[in-house]
C-alpha cells in the first residue's frame, strides 16, 4: 500500500512575526511587586521560578536573599548616577541580551527596586539642570516639573529595555517598588495610596505588566492583593481569577524550603498547568 503523506499546515506570519494560537503561546510573567518598606517584597520576589539574576539598586536591597543558592547578584547601588545610566539607559540595559543568551539557566530577572532607579534618575535630571534658567536652579529639594519629566523619561527607557530583552528570551521579569505617602483631600482624608514612582511613571508602565501585586503586613499577617483594595492602587492580574476576595493571606516562611509553600513559582506553575486563570488561594483575609 502506498504510504500516507501527511501535510503540515503552513506557518502563518504577520511580517516577521509567527502567528500562534493562544493555547500555544508561552506564559511569561512581568510583575510589579510593591508595598511598604520591610514588608518582604525582596524575600517574596526570590521565590520566582528558576535561577534568578538580581539587579540591586538600593543599599543592601538583596541582603535578605544572600543565602539562596539560586540567586546571582549584580550590585549597582554604589555606582554614581552618571555611570549607572551609561549602562542601562539604552535598548539593551546592562548588556542583558548577551548575558541571557549565554546563560540559559537564568529564568527570572529581578529589578530591586524601581523606586531606587527613579531616585537616581531624578539626581541625573537635576544634575543636567533640566528646567533651569535665570531665576531658577533645580535641586533635589525643589526639582521642578522639567526635572521630574526628565526622571520619568529616563526610568521609562530603562524599564522598556528590561521588558524588551526579557521578553525576547522568554525570561520572567519582577520589579519591586515602595509604597508612597497617602494622597489626601482638602480635609485630610486619605483618597488613595499608590506606588512611589510619580503619577505619570505609574500610568506609563502599568499597561506593560501582566501582574501588579501589593504586599502588606498587619499584626504579623502578610497579605497579597491582586486587585485594588483598601484604597491601594493600582493592582491587576492575568494569573488569578477575578472572582472572590481581592487579597489573601500569604503563607511563606523564608527560613524553610520553598517547596510546599506559597511562592511565585508555585502560583506560576498552577497557572501554566491549569491553562486558565487560577482561583485566589483559600486562605483569604477576613
Amino acid at each position: 500500500m502506498p504510504s500516507v503523506v501527511k501535510f503540515q499546515k503552513p506557518v502563518l506570519r504577520l511580517g516577521p512575526v509567527e502567528i500562534t494560537r493562544q493555547a500555544d503561546t508561552p506564559k511569561r510573567m512581568a510583575i510589579l511587586l510593591w508595598g511598604p518598606a520591610g514588608v518582604g517584597k525582596t524575600t517574596l520576589a526570590a521565590t520566582a521560578p528558576g535561577e534568578k539574576l538580581w539587579l540591586s539598586f538600593g543599599d543592601q536591597e538583596h541582603a535578605s536573599v544572600g543565602h539562596r543558592k539560586d540567586v546571582l547578584v549584580a550590585n549597582w547601588a554604589d555606582m554614581g548616577y552618571e555611570e549607572l545610566f551609561k549602562y542601562c539607559q539604552n535598548d539593551n540595559p546592562f548588556g542583558l541580551d548577551q548575558l541571557l543568551s549565554e546563560n540559559e539557566s537564568i529564568e527570572t530577572v529581578i529589578c530591586d527596586s524601581v523606586t531606587a532607579i527613579a531616585f537616581r534618575a531624578l539626581q541625573k535630571a537635576v544634575g543636567m539642570g533640566l528646567g533651569g534658567g535665570r531665576n531658577f536652579r533645580p535641586t533635589m529639594e525643589a526639582p521642578g516639573l522639567s526635572a521630574y519629566g526628565g526622571r520619568n523619561a529616563i526610568v521609562l527607557e530603562v524599564l522598556t529595555g528590561l521588558l524588551r530583552v526579557t521578553a525576547k528570551h522568554g525570561v520572567h521579569l519582577i520589579l519591586t517598588a515602595h509604597e508612597a505617602d497617602p494622597v489626601l483631600d482638602a480635609e485630610g482624608t486619605v483618597q488613595f495610596i499608590t506606588i512611589m514612582l510619580g503619577g505619570k511613571l505609574v500610568n506609563n508602565n502599568t499597561w506593560r505588566l501582566s501582574e501588579i501585586w501589593y504586599l502588606s503586613e498587619d499584626n504579623g499577617t502578610r497579605k497579597l492583593a491582586v486587585r485594588p483594595t483598601r484604597k491601594r492602587r493600582p493592582m491587576k492580574t492575568r494569573m488569578f481569577s477575578g472572582k472572590g476576595a481581592p487579597e489573601f493571606e500569604l503563607k511563606y516562611d523564608a527560613d524553610a524550603p520553598d517547596k510546599g509553600q506559597m511562592t511565585i513559582a508555585s502560583f506560576y506553575d498552577a497557572w501554566v498547568n491549569s491553562g486558565d486563570k487560577i482561583p485566589v488561594p483559600e486562605r483569604r483575609v477576613k
